[in-house]
């Protein structure tokens, strides 16, 4: 019996041979207003088999590079961004040999709200080409609901067609014609698309840096073309005019060192030039990089302003604002009092919900010091919070969380405990006591509330990390809710504890690297005095310390980032933006 690479590898040759001729053909009998308008748009997918079959492999015109879902589960999904409503008269499939049998094309307005354009069922894979539609939409989406094999699904090329006008085209600036620190160009491996390719040199702070010319102001993709042949994270920042726009980018390893595939960051830039710049924040260097494409993402509007924050695919947009360990017995009169700092931020943020990870009130957490403190600053929205509680909640003389039931009520004990989840768009929200945590009572109930969710998307937080590189380290006391979380494919764990910043990479429970597994961030500098940072763990990928400040989430549909903000009012750190399992 063939093996599943055997498969794929023979399946490859033969579809690439076929999209060859087949794209001969089509480009014969193109009706000159049929425009190929998804080329190079930004994408977003359910899950990814692997880094190197990213969503933006199946718009990137190169018929080599694919698409690939996570295998074994439907449904699954790939959508594309047009950048503006616009008139769509075909959609052409080119599938892989893990293809549909059954999916539908689907539109929308927001990414949010999906209107059925064409049900399609009994498929053998192949070319799909569907001709004679008519919709406008800005977002083309195509929803798997039965796999023609044991795998995934698996795009070549996704096309969308229509009579108006193609998108603006990206802008290719080779790595090897940029300014370089630390870095040379090389040629020894195959596949990159100029006359060479940029070789880090293996130390921390090596960087290659472009100047690009956006001609009008708006939002933009930011694309690096890149080879990892190890088997570790090569982690970069990525800086757009001297401001980091993604810390610790991870440019994950990819198949070898001849196999290259992409990694984009989007913001909004004025017109005119500006400098990105790629950094290397690790001993071992960055990966190999081909180019730097920048891309249009929408139509510019006459007033578009500079932001340099990360801007998630649209649809089923929210904010949520998030931190641990926040009150200490102290007010605004006092300078160094720093709750009533972070309180102000979270003010200016304005988001559709808080999430507290534990430790809402210092030292003993009495009734009387939530009145005295945390609700003079905090308290200010008090009814946005959805609160966790921690240890410092159960030192109450009157009883274990006595005042966080009490100042709390209803709100943190919603189904009359203080575990509960709750839903917001595609997204299924967990809040656990981590005190009882391994408790067979609260674990019973997370298996079920997980097994009910029909959201896309899940996360979960808690007071005590199973992972920190800080003062009280690792927790084991939170093992067995990530296996239930990492079994039922949860996306972000959010913890306090430890007062520090941290994120960590996708992993596992074993603390394995894993693009299947958990994003954790611990938030624990919400106020409380801080902690150092004692013993970096693996997949640890950005550590702050004595930085006070508040976790700004931007979550849609399909996709989550962050920025840490600090009380300064600056960007202390910026997450990449990851795509829901």
């Amino acid at each position: 019996m063939l093996s599943r690479k055997q498969i794929l590898t023979t399946a490859a040759a033969a579809a690439t041979a076929v999209l060859t001729a087949a794209t001969v053909v089509l480009a014969q009998r193109a009706d000159a207003a049929d425009v190929l308008l998804s080329r190079n748009r930004p994408v977003a997918a359910s899950s990814v088999e692997a880094s190197a079959y990213a969503p933006e492999n199946a718009v990137d015109g190169d018929t080599a590079t694919r698409w690939a879902s996570a295998e074994g589960s439907d449904p699954q999904w790939i959508q594309v961004d047009l950048g503006t409503a616009t008139p769509i008269t075909r959609i052409r499939l080119v599938w892989e040999a893990a293809y549909a049998s059954a999916y539908r094309l689907e539109t929308s307005a927001d990414a949010t709200t999906w209107t059925t354009l064409k049900p399609v069922t009994g498929e053998n894979g192949g070319t799909d080409d569907h001709t004679g539609l008519a919709a406008t939409a800005r977002y083309v989406r195509v929803y798997g609901t039965q796999r023609g094999t044991s795998y995934g699904y698996s795009l070549w090329e996704l096309e969308v067609y229509g009579p108006g006008s193609p998108p603006s085209p990206g802008t290719d600036y080779q790595a090897e014609d940029a300014a370089l620190s630390q870095a040379v160009v090389a040629v020894n491996h195959t596949g990159y698309t100029g006359s060479g390719f940029v070789d880090y040199t293996n130390v921390t702070g090596s960087r290659i840096e472009w100047t690009v010319t956006t001609a009008v102001a708006g939002p933009v993709a930011l694309t690096l073309r890149y080879a990892n042949g190890t088997t570790a994270n090569r982690p970069m920042d990525i800086a757009v005019d001297g401001a980091v726009l993604a810390a610790g980018a991870p440019f994950a390893p990819t198949a070898n060192w001849d196999t290259w595939t992409t990694y984009t960051v989007t913001t909004t830039l004025a017109a005119g030039p500006h400098t990105v710049r790629a950094t290397a924040v690790a001993a071992t260097g960055g990966p190999n990089v081909d180019k730097l494409t920048v891309t249009p993402t929408a139509t510019a509007g006459p007033t578009a302003s500079p932001t340099l924050s990360p801007s998630p695919t649209p649809g089923g947009a929210f904010t949520v604002a998030a931190a641990g360990d926040i009150a200490e017995q102290c007010t605004a009169s006092s300078s160094t009092c720093q709750h009533p700092k972070t309180a102000a931020l979270v003010t200016a943020m304005n988001p559709d919900f808080v999430l507290t990870m534990g430790d809402n009130q210092y030292d003993d957490a009495r009734l009387s010091d939530f009145q005295n403190y945390f609700d003079k600053t905090w308290g200010a929205f008090k009814q946005k919070i959805r609160p966790a509680p921690g240890n410092h909640e159960t030192y109450d003389p009157a009883g274990a969380m006595v005042g966080y039931r009490s100042y709390f009520g209803s709100i943190a004990y919603p189904q009359g405990k203080p575990y509960y989840s709750y839903d917001h768009g595609n997204w299924h929200f967990i809040a656990l006591d981590s005190n009882t945590l391994t408790a067979s009572a609260q674990l019973t109930w997370l298996q079920n509330d997980l097994a009910a969710t029909t959201k896309g998307c899940i996360a979960a937080y808690w007071h005590h990390p199973l992972f920190s590189s800080g003062e009280h380290g690792n927790d084991p006391v939170s093992r067995q809710a990530w296996q239930l979380l990492y079994n039922a494919r949860a996306d972000l764990v959010l913890n306090g504890h430890d007062h520090h910043y941290e994120r960590f990479g996708p992993q596992n429970p074993s603390a394995a690297a894993d693009q299947n597994g958990i994003v954790e961030v611990l938030g624990g500098m919400g106020g409380a005095s801080p902690y150092a940072i004692e013993n970096v763990q693996p997949n640890s990928q950005k550590r702050l310390t004595g930085v006070f400040g508040v976790l700004k989430l931007s979550f849609t549909a399909g996709t989550f980032s962050w920025q840490l903000i600090g009380t300064d009012g600056t960007v202390k750190d910026t997450s990449p933006t990851y795509t829901c399992h």
